[in-house]
């Protein structure tokens, strides 16, 4: 199994821990002061990795951050792009990263990031959803989502991709989170929720979806969905 280290939103970090983060090495976000509160703390609006050694940052929080990842050998790279509360200048570091490509709002998207994706030679797909990251859960080659561009997007890209109903996630301070920021990969094979997908009128649809490409599904059980800014994964 491959090391990895985990990020979550430092609001939820106990619960985390207490539940799907069991076994994992799990640390909590840092607060970037210059996004919205509401999301402030999600990691998927600061960070961006593409692999192994290339983590970008946002120059808000970079320096907490280093101090946090170097002591893993992890080494990150400032970004360029300065974050503020207001969309579109709050989405530079929330880009999707798949086997078919990036997706995202890239006259948005940081340059430090343009230019790793450049030099790994990843594809750059342009969306209008801002909130790539968020807006999407991805495993494989699948990708799960309820805005309308991702998913025109993921299947121009040939990804496997299923079309969900908007909201039933909880994201407090806003009239509701995205499924992607509720979810993420734990291990090879197994996709975690922050919550009980029965919260969601196509939870069954959701899981039979996943389990069906051969992998697992793991939940909060008696929980609501909620946001947290992905289960942000990085590689060592």
């Amino acid at each position: 199994m491959t090391d990895r280290i985990y990020i979550v939103d430092n609001r939820y970090y106990d619960t985390f821990c207490q539940t799907l983060g069991k076994g994992l090495r799990v640390l909590p976000s840092v607060t970037c002061k210059a996004l919205d509160a509401p999301v402030s703390a999600h990691p998927d609006m600061a960070l961006f990795s593409a692999g192994k050694g290339s983590l970008i940052c946002a120059k808000e929080v970079y320096d907490d951050y280093v101090k946090m990842l170097s002591p893993f050998g992890i080494k990150l790279v400032q970004g360029e792009a300065n974050l503020h509360r207001d969309y579109p200048e709050d989405v530079a570091y929330n880009v999707l990263n798949t086997p078919a490509g990036a997706f995202a709002r890239f006259d948005c998207t940081d340059l430090q990031i343009v230019h790793l994706l450049e030099k790994k030679h990843i594809p750059k797909i342009s969306v209008k959803q801002g909130y790539a990251r968020c807006s999407s859960v991805t495993f494989g080659d699948a990708l799960i989502s309820a805005d309308p561009s991702m998913i025109k997007a993921g299947k121009d890209a040939r990804l496997s991709v299923l079309s969900i109903s908007p909201g039933y996630v909880r994201l407090p301070g806003y009239d509701y989170g995205f499924l992607g920021g509720a979810s993420g990969m734990t291990d090879e094979s197994t996709v975690a929720f922050f919550g009980d997908l029965s919260y969601h009128p196509d939870g069954v649809k959701i899981r039979d979806f996943i389990t069906k490409k051969g992998f697992a599904v793991k939940e909060v059980s008696h929980q609501p969905l909620t946001d947290i800014g992905t289960i942000f994964c990085i590689e060592l």
